[in-house]
């Protein structure tokens, strides 16, 4: 009996090792996972499509690989998981390369350098995180955001799975910050909803880890292969004419 369920769990195990062993290049379509609120590294225009920087830099990559793509939008928190879990083969949610993260996954080429903003009321706005202390910063779960908030020490955390919700607690008067890239920033600041009720207080690189696509740890044949098409684009100019179309002031 136990032998039974013994080589069960072997075989089990075998075969998943072969699942994940199995490149993403072997398959027609790939499945990118981003989380939809950061942008212009990806949101959701008037027809509910997904757009942005990060989600136009995909959809090339993959065609230039011969690629279709399908999307999966879901809370950032989830994002490394599902890539682990072989759920989805890539990440593209403006997601900083830390070491700690690439502990699990492997990242492509950086393609944007990441430096914070810290959006706050228009009222008396802080110059540094000093003026933060003992005040309420509102933060996305699971990003660099965070573990930037938590490292000042000084200020009360509270954490949420979208970005627009940050903002609505500075809006509110529930939070005295929120930070995210200034990419990002720029459009909250400008956003129907937000405009002229919150501004950018001052900006801060929180980590020295620039945002790159996530991959599973596994698959090096997928990471060269999308490394070999971002360095393409960046020779040829097709990367800064991305960020150009973007990230435009």
């Amino acid at each position: 009996m136990f032998k039974r369920i013994a080589a069960l769990s072997a075989l089990l195990t075998l075969a998943a090792s072969a699942a994940f062993a199995a490149s993403a290049l072997d398959k027609d379509t790939l499945v990118a996972a981003t989380e939809s609120t950061y942008p212009p590294y990806e949101s959701r225009n008037e027809k509910g499509e997904l757009v942005g920087f990060d989600i136009e830099l995909t959809e090339t990559v993959a065609k230039k690989l011969g690629k279709k793509v399908e999307w999966l939008d879901m809370p950032f928190d989830s994002l490394i998981p599902a890539l682990m879990s072989g759920k989805v083969d890539l990440v593209a949610a403006g997601m900083s390369a830390t070491p700690e993260r690439a502990k699990r996954v492997n990242f492509s080429a950086p393609y944007e350098i990441s430096f914070s903003a810290f959006v706050t009321g228009v009222e008396n706005p802080p110059q540094d995180t000093d003026a933060l202390a003992g005040k309420i910063v509102a933060v996305q779960i699971g990003t660099v955001q965070e573990n930037f908030a938590r490292s000042l020490g000084n200020v009360e955390v509270k954490t949420f799975q979208k970005f627009d919700d940050c903002v609505r607690e500075v809006v509110l008067g529930r939070a005295a910050a929120t930070l995210m890239d200034i990419p990002v920033a720029k459009q909250y600041v400008q956003a129907k909803d937000f405009a002229g009720k919150v501004t950018v207080a001052f900006n801060k690189q929180i980590t020295g880890a620039d945002k790159a696509i996530a991959m599973p740890k596994q698959d090096e044949a997928l990471t060269a292969a999308v490394n070999g098409v971002i360095e393409e684009m960046d020779k040829s100019g097709e990367l800064a004419a991305l960020r150009d179309k973007w990230f435009k002031e």
